[in-house]
């Protein structure tokens, strides 16, 4: 592969997992796909069956490594990286969304779950994701198909990083289970 290729990156937040379906905060608890989860992730093989990915990167937690397999098989090199896990939620990882709402209040609440520089107590900030991250963007080949399996605010944190978003205007970001994030 020459150096005048030009770089393409799927960017893919893993498949609905146990946790999503609930309402979870997931964090680094490492729950299964649901059924819907698996269809969804085999369905990204289909859709992007057409693709050679030159490079597969991939978090290490078993919601991103299964979406990953799916759509590349397991016959192919995926790197598997832990700069790629999704952030910490700290104290709140694996409590129900609505109730952790309920109980801090709904300013506070999305302050530390779309804010850039609030983390949950123990855990991450976006701004935390983005140092931790950044230097896997910056080591990426500069050509090439490139598939990086993730999680949402993994995905996020990169999109500042990338300047697709601001550390102000990332807030409203969202990118579902199962689909991508194209850069070109």
């Amino acid at each position: 592969m020459n150096n005048t290729q030009s770089r393409k990156i799927w960017f893919v937040r893993h498949a609905q997992s146990e946790y999503n379906k609930k309402q979870l905060f997931t964090g680094w608890h490492d729950p299964y796909l649901t059924e819907k989860g698996m269809a969804a992730a085999i369905n990204l093989r289909s859709e992007l069956s057409s693709i050679k990915f030159n490079h597969v990167y991939s978090s290490p937690l078993l919601r991103a490594a299964t979406t990953a397999i799916c759509i590349v098989g397991d016959d192919t090199s995926i790197e598997y990286d832990e700069r790629l896990k999704e952030r910490s939620y700290g104290d709140w990882s694996g409590l129900n969304k609505t109730e952790v709402k309920q109980q801090i209040g709904e300013a506070s609440f999305f302050s530390a779950r779309r804010g850039w520089d609030t983390s949950p107590p123990n855990g991450e900030s976006l701004k935390d994701v983005s140092v931790r991250v950044i230097s896997f963007i910056e080591s990426l080949p500069k050509s090439g198909n490139i598939l990086v399996v993730s999680h949402g605010n993994t995905i996020r944190a990169i999109s500042v990083i990338l300047g697709i978003n601001s550390k102000e205007d990332v807030s409203s970001y969202e990118i579902r289970t199962g689909t991508y994030l194209l850069v070109e």
